[in-house]
């Protein structure tokens, strides 16, 4: 049982990823989006609904946003673990 989550994937929260499906490279899955089993989601894509549904290909600014807010949330790891360790 699982799926693939390829790099830099972006799942939403409460969305749910069926068992045997890939969620390519640099998605974004919605917030609450149900991705069905063995779908295959390509790189790049916009994913949203229930069943959830490729919208457009994610643009290169909305990569690079998408990146940046990770990299955030790892400064604030770092920070909680240095200050209750």
């Amino acid at each position: 049982h699982g799926c693939t989550i390829e790099d830099g994937a972006l799942i939403g929260m409460g969305a749910i990823v069926l068992n045997g499906a890939v969620v390519g490279a640099g998605s974004l899955v919605a917030a609450g989006a149900l991705i069905p089993q063995g779908v295959v989601v390509p790189p790049r894509s916009l994913i949203a609904g229930v069943p959830g549904r490729v919208r457009r290909e994610l643009s290169a600014a909305e990569l690079a946003a998408n990146r940046g807010n990770a990299a955030v949330y790892e400064q604030l790891m770092d920070l909680h673990r240095e200050t209750t360790a």
